[in-house]
């Protein structure tokens, strides 16, 4: 019984060790005060962090996760720090997360504030996410606390390069995405850049782009479903989508082309027409 149990403390204490970070890692945040040790996750582990919302940072490609409680006056918060490999990555699970207006700060690409608990941050290669554990966040305190964070972390403050390809003709700023899975609901849409586009009166529709090297395996999937047509001197492969409208794709040396939401075949390829480069 005594090995067993000496057993089991050696398991929880290898354990607890591999998920201790470095206290020099984690940034130093002015006006808050680390309370306790830093963590460390990576993509074998953050499921003992956060369970099953693992799955949407692993789809993401999430390399690390630093985590520490920060704390000042009343308030404790707990800021997890994701190293998401690439700031394209970084800004898909931002943008899957978020909601709400968000607010401007110098240094960062967006963050937005979601009072009393919550507030989120993107800066390069680094999504923040902020938990309120003891008291509450309002609006100033939270952009002060995100703004501080900001300073501390490296990285890029200007949006990932890859939304340049996005056309910026009809675009609704803010509406930019990126998904890696599962895009319009479909297993065959992956790793899509999209955005929202302004079409006749109040309607919107969403345009969208796979990039080299994926628009191969892409555009071979949606191939064996859809139904194809030639326009343009191009091959369109079009499908109707439950509570999506018409949707349909063209393909060239920059990649996958697409827009969804069309009424008919008429207004898909008049869409497609001032969509595709």
């Amino acid at each position: 019984m005594k090995r067993m149990l000496s057993l089991t403390v050696l398991i929880a204490s290898v354990t607890l060790l591999n998920c201790s970070g470095d206290e020099s890692d984690f940034p130093a945040v002015e006006g808050w005060t680390q309370a306790g040790e830093v963590l460390l996750y990576d993509a074998d582990n953050l499921w003992e962090y956060i369970n099953g919302a693992a799955e949407l940072f692993l789809e993401y490609d999430v390399q690390t996760c630093r985590t520490a409680d920060l704390t000042a006056g009343d308030v404790t918060v707990t800021v997890d720090l994701y190293d998401m490999g690439t700031p394209l990555n970084a800004f898909g699970v931002y943008h899957r997360e978020s909601a709400g207006a968000g607010i401007e700060l110098p240094n960062a690409v967006e963050a937005v504030v979601s009072p009393p608990y919550q507030a989120l941050l993107l800066k390069g290669a680094t999504y923040v996410k902020v938990n309120t554990i003891e008291g509450e966040l309002t609006d100033a305190s939270g952009r002060e606390l995100l703004e501080a964070i900001a300073n501390a972390l490296p990285g890029e403050t200007s949006y990932p390069s890859e939304l340049a390809l996005l056309p910026e003709s009809g675009k609704i700023a803010g509406t930019e995405g990126y998904q890696r899975r599962g895009f319009l609901g479909l297993t065959e849409l992956s790793n899509c850049l999209y955005a929202e586009y302004a079409g006749d009166g109040d309607a919107t529709w969403q345009g969208f782009v796979v990039r080299p090297p994926e628009s191969a395996s892409v555009w071979d999937a949606l191939a064996g479903n859809w139904e194809s047509l030639e326009h343009g001197g191009r091959r369109v492969l079009f499908s109707e989508i439950p509570y999506r409208g018409l949707a349909g794709v063209v393909r060239n040396e920059q990649g996958i082309w697409g827009v969804s939401g069309a009424a008919d075949q008429a207004q898909l390829l008049s869409r497609l027409d001032g969509f595709v480069p």
